[in-house]
């Protein structure tokens, strides 16, 4: 996705300008609209330079706007791992 696609498509959303930093910055890691990301919430926030709530918070925002979806992913054990972000 180009920039001004990104642009157009993030002006038609009403989200905080925080959520739109995060959708913009997953939007690269995944190298476009048909990728996915697994991300800790933790480390997300220290690569975009919020808290780690205020990106769990936003993220959520964008599952409920309809650009992402969070897929929960555990091991084989049970144990809670990563989220998968999908972007919708």
């Amino acid at each position: 996705m180009n920039d001004l696609a990104r642009y157009r498509l993030l002006a038609e959303v009403s989200v905080s300008p925080a959520a739109k930093l995060v959708y913009s910055y997953l939007l690269d890691r995944a190298g476009g609209r048909n990728g996915f990301v697994v991300l800790s919430s933790r480390r997300l926030a220290a690569e975009v330079g919020l808290s780690a709530s205020a990106v769990r918070r936003n993220l959520h925002r964008l599952e409920q706007h309809g650009l992402i979806k969070l897929t929960a992913r555990y091991s084989e054990e049970g144990i809670r791992l990563t989220n998968q972000i999908t972007f919708v």
